[in-house]
């Protein structure tokens, strides 16, 4: 019963808000789709990708709206489950999974979008790379004929999720695999990697010795490292040429994290012998192995390259071993959290969320200790370390120990900031606007009181540097400030709320919910007096009253609602607002701004409804979900 009355009443609510919606300009197209729009993209081939609730992918020709194609290449994404353990929705996926590959000195590469999504026990992956104007599948581990295993008695595609992917450096796909073979005796355990160019996706060379686990290092001369938990290779490229290959000195032995020298010439590997491991340095030109330090453990720690050191943590101690020699170095306790090299300042270190330290590194003595309960360092700048603490403050300390922000110095963690250049930063706190200098520390106030200049409902969002000015934009309003805090202009859109039509059928449905409340609440009292106390009936009559009472508190809110939704693209800001003639009779919908000025440049009638649209700034389109199932385009 109650389910029943709160979705009639919220039928009605919305039968009665879009029956008042105003009739919007003539559309240059519009699209049906059979299930509801629950993503939409624009993207610089022209191609607009639409998502729709049956995890589909549709491809839409921008200019005249004709769906181009549909893909279910989405479907296995149903069973990916999100960081709470439950299944992630529709839109979620397609915003997550869904990438459009972009390159500016190659504008073919723009052609296509690349899917790539697992579950977490890896039974339900994909990878595959579309072709955005045919929705054709290009390339994909099953085309680049890739193994075919089973997984808890599945057969699927076998490839390494973090080794296969789209290299940027190279315009090429690389697609891994390592796998046990149970048909061998002994049961060994296979590679396979293939590298695949684009745009015309063919595998241009195959590899049967080699897989990757995670991404491939590209060094300066276009060759490739490739770091996998039973191999490490480098390779030509363009030809699959390996360079040099080395392998685990024992059975069951794997590599467990690899990392390279700043300047590229030396890599170092971790190496799982059982309960034992190893630390290893190789030449990166020949291969050959510089030292290996044995080392007794119970976990694999975490390792990493720095400039004066490899360092090695596990869940006791932070040890520095000698980049030349492996030697250990010095060995550091109760060090478990960020580990940063500050090169000739030492080695900035916190512990237990509670203490931030440097470290000496040559010796790894504690040159400073300071006690900050729930440090997080925030960044390093040239003469120190910026962190905030549990009180949600930041404060600067320098190289030295001293603190430049200290106590009734700190500022407040920043709702909003912006780095104009790498000296300089700018932070919104607490309604006023400041200029921090990162060389020195010091900071002031470029804007008191910022927030007076925008609506107390309108709440600033963003930063930017246009025109030689800063900025600061709105969901309703944008301020440009000279950087010497004076106002060059500040333009103000009335945030649209529902029409007077609207509002009047919403508190005739409000007044008609507080009736059917009291009613209710007679006929549960009735019941309860007629029969000394509570029956299955009072208890029915009695949650139909807070029903009804509920759903008129959503009515009398609905009345007050105002919506908000910007985009902002290259030059342009388009706001949400009241467009159209006639006062309380304007209707809601979007005002084209030049963010350079704050001059309009048009306007978009859309009615009483918050927008969910994709601009795009060179043809000068929206694409407007109108309403769950369809799609309309605009040009003004």
């Amino acid at each position: 019963m109650k389910t029943s009355y709160l979705k009639l009443s919220l039928l009605l609510l919305t039968i009665v808000i879009m029956s008042s919606m105003a009739q919007a300009q003539d559309a240059l197209w519009q699209l049906d789709f059979d299930k509801e729009i629950v993503f939409n993209q624009n993207t610089d081939a022209g191609i607009l990708l639409v998502g729709t609730s049956d995890w589909s992918l549709h491809g839409v020709d921008s200019r005249d709206g004709n769906k181009l194609w549909t893909s279910e290449i989405m479907d296995g994404a149903k069973q990916v489950r999100g960081a709470d353990g439950k299944k992630i929705d529709a839109a979620t996926a397609f915003k997550d999974f869904v990438s459009v590959l972009e390159d500016p000195d190659f504008p073919e590469i723009s052609d296509f979008i690349e899917i790539k999504y697992k579950d977490a026990t890896g039974m339900y992956k994909n990878y595959a790379v579309i072709n955005l104007r045919t929705g054709a599948e290009v390339m994909s581990p099953e085309k680049a004929e890739m193994p075919i295993t089973k997984f808890l008695g599945k057969e699927m595609i076998t490839f390494n999720y973090n080794g296969t992917g789209y290299i940027p450096q190279l315009r090429m796909i690389i697609i891994s695999a390592s796998w046990q073979d149970f048909a061998q005796k002994g049961a060994p355990w296979m590679n396979i990697t293939k590298m695949v160019e684009l745009p015309s996706a063919k595998v241009i060379w195959t590899n049967n010795e080699v897989a990757v686990d995670g991404y491939p290092y590209v060094m300066e001369n276009g060759d490739i490292v490739l770091p996998g938990k039973f191999n490490i290779a480098r390779m030509e490229s363009k030809t699959g040429k390996v360079k040099w290959y080395n392998a685990p000195s024992e059975k069951n032995q794997t590599y467990e994290s690899f990392d390279l020298s700043l300047d590229l010439t030396t890599g170092y590997f971790f190496e799982k012998k059982k309960n034992n491991g190893a630390l290893l340095a190789v030449d990166m030109a020949s291969g050959k192995k510089i030292w290996e330090q044995e080392m007794k453990l119970k976990e694999v720690p975490a390792m990493s390259a720095m400039g004066y050191g490899v360092v090695v943590i596990d869940d006791k101690n932070f040890t520095l071993y000698d980049l030349a020699s492996g030697a250990e170095k010095w060995v550091a306790k109760k060090i478990d959290g960020y580990v940063i090299d500050l090169g000739d300042n030492g080695i900035a270190a916190t512990s237990k969320g509670k203490r931030l330290v440097l470290l000496d590194k040559e010796t790894g003595n504690v040159v400073w200790d300071e006690k900050i309960q729930g440090i997080q360092i925030d960044q390093i700048a040239a003469k120190g370390i910026m962190y905030s603490d549990v009180k949600g403050r930041l404060g600067f300390i320098q190289y030295d120990g001293q603190k430049i922000w200290d106590k009734k110095g700190m500022l407040e963690v920043p709702t909003l900031r912006y780095k104009p250049e790498f000296t300089k930063e700018i932070m919104y706190i607490d309604g006023d606007l400041y200029e921090v200098d990162l060389m020195t520390g010091d900071y002031s106030v470029l804007k008191a009181k910022l927030d007076k200049e925008f609506d107390k409902e309108d709440t600033p969002n963003n930063i930017e540097l246009v025109e030689g000015g800063y900025l600061i934009s709105s969901d309703q309003a944008l301020l440009m400030l000279e950087k010497d805090g004076s106002i060059r202009f500040k333009k103000y859109w009335e945030a649209p709320g529902l029409s007077m039509a609207a509002k009047i059928a919403l508190r005739v449905g409000q007044a008609a919910a507080i009736a059917m409340a009291a009613s209710a609440a007679v006929e549960s009292s009735r019941h309860k007096t007629a029969y000394g106390g509570d029956t299955y009936y009072s208890k029915m009559y009695a949650q139909q009253a807070d029903d009804w009472a509920a759903i008129a508190g959503m009515a009398g809110a609905a009345t007050k609602q105002k919506f908000s939704a910007t985009v902002s693209k290259g030059n342009i800001r388009m706001i949400l607002t009241r467009v159209g003639e006639g006062g309380q009779g304007k209707s809601s919908g979007l005002m084209k701004v030049d963010k350079r000025t704050g001059e309009e440049m048009g306007s978009l009638l859309l009615g009483d409804k918050k927008p969910i649209y994709d601009y795009d700034p060179v043809s000068g389109q929206v694409f407007f979900k109108a309403d769950n199932k369809q799609i309309i385009s605009y040009s003004f």
